[in-house]
């Protein structure tokens, strides 16, 4: 019994150390509101020209479905929101053993162009965040 547990400890040690961190930074984030404590990282883009970058206002969106506030969430980053859903689509077909089998979705989701489709959808998205029109759709949500 005890050698299986070694076995299986070493085996995942990876993925236990992943589950680990990602615990931990949910208990700090439920905890803390990045908008108050400023000891949390501050965006360099942002520091440096005052523009956002997509990931600006990850942290306090996080926080925020943490605390099941997601029209909060989506006005501090929408982008985050929605490749929240995104992921768990992706784990989805990854896991589940009947959508595993159909080549076409995952040729569709877990191919080189889907990753390329990604990266131009987050530049867009980088732009789209510093305009007026959006900061405005954002502010009257």
């Amino acid at each position: 019994m005890a050698l299986q547990i070694k076995y299986l400890l070493k085996k995942y040690i990876g993925q236990i150390a992943v589950l680990a961190i990602f615990l931990a930074l949910i208990i700090i984030y439920y905890l803390y509101d990045p908008s108050i404590n400023g000891w949390f990282p501050q965006c360099p883009l942002k520091e440096l020209t005052g523009y956002e970058c997509a990931g600006c206002g990850v942290q306090r969106s996080f926080h925020s479905i943490l605390h099941l506030r997601f029209i909060e969430a989506f006005k501090y980053n929408a982008l985050f929101v929605l490749s929240i859903l995104y992921v768990l689509l992706l784990i989805i077909l990854k896991y589940s053993e009947s959508l595993r089998s159909n080549k076409m979705l995952q040729n569709i989701f877990f191919s080189k162009k889907s990753l390329f489709f990604l990266i131009i959808i987050v530049f867009l998205f980088s732009l789209l965040k510093n305009t007026d029109c959006y900061k405005a759709f954002i502010k009257n949500l």
